[in-house]
């Protein structure tokens, strides 16, 4: 499976649907699906990704791209840990 964007669109394709999608539908469908935001193995519920995108629809795989691939590029970054929280992690718990 993908991750961001294109992850949530496989599971558009997966359950059979056709843009435009509703994010309420997908929301409805697979609120506890887990998403991975980034190569890393990073992830969130489908629910909160949507959330955090405040949108209530996609036209289209682009427009999903657009909306959504700046979202997890945040959720990513805020949840990558620099060298120094490495340290304090190994040392401190």
């Amino acid at each position: 499976m993908g991750h961001g964007p294109d992850a949530v669109h496989e599971l558009i394709e997966e359950s059979g649907w056709s843009y435009p999608v509703s994010t309420r539908r997908l929301e409805r469908s697979m609120p506890m699906e887990n998403v991975a935001i980034d190569e890393d193995g990073n992830s969130m519920m489908l629910s909160e990704l949507l959330q955090e995108a405040d949108v209530d629809r996609f036209e289209d795989r682009a427009d999903l791209e657009r909306k959504l691939g700046p979202v997890c590029r945040e959720e990513s970054e805020a949840r990558t840990v620099g060298i120094l929280g490495r340290v304090k992690r190994t040392f401190f718990g």
